[in-house]
């Protein structure tokens, strides 16, 4: 099952290979890991040409989908996710993969951002936020899997 939210672009990488040029780490689920993995993205995206506001959007992006991982995907055991990371084509790809409980986006509603803060029901924000940050936001679940992808596309005439 493919879930894509915005613009999907079509990466050239399979799920879980490594990207050319690219970097990949593997960290335990818990928050005190979100710094690595975040350093790890930005000087990737940094390699790859992206400008701050870019890379900027995209640490925020892989905070919000990290957080959830470390609270939802291993509610009664230890866990760990991998970042991976780099260019496929004219688009800057970063993906978590974590081996956790299954994420259905279909079943995050979207937000009520008009109503009133105490009658808006918890979570889905971070969610809806990530999608707004990046080009694309895509999960699938892959043999006992779950991969998501941040999707930035590259500027024409920009390096890849």
């Amino acid at each position: 099952m493919i879930a894509s939210t915005r613009r999907s672009g079509r990466c050239d990488v399979a799920p879980g290979r490594a990207f050319a040029n690219g970097t990949s780490i593997t960290r335990p689920a818990v928050l005190a890991s979100l710094p690595d993995l975040q350093d790890e993205m930005a000087s990737c995206a940094a390699r790859h040409g992206l400008d701050a506001q870019r890379i900027a959007n995209l640490t925020l992006a892989l905070e919000e989908v990290f957080v959830n991982i470390c609270r939802y995907a291993y509610p009664e055991v230890d866990g760990t996710a991998t970042l991976s990371c780099g260019c496929s084509g004219d688009q800057f790809v970063v993906e978590l993969v974590d081996h956790g409980q299954p994420f259905d986006p279909a079943s995050v509603p979207e937000p009520e951002l008009g109503a009133e803060l105490d009658a808006r029901p918890v979570g889905g924000l971070g969610w809806f936020l990530a999608q707004r940050l990046v080009d694309a936001l895509e999960y699938r679940r892959d043999d006992g899997r779950n991969l998501i992808r941040l999707i930035i596309h590259h500027p024409q005439g920009q390096p890849t």
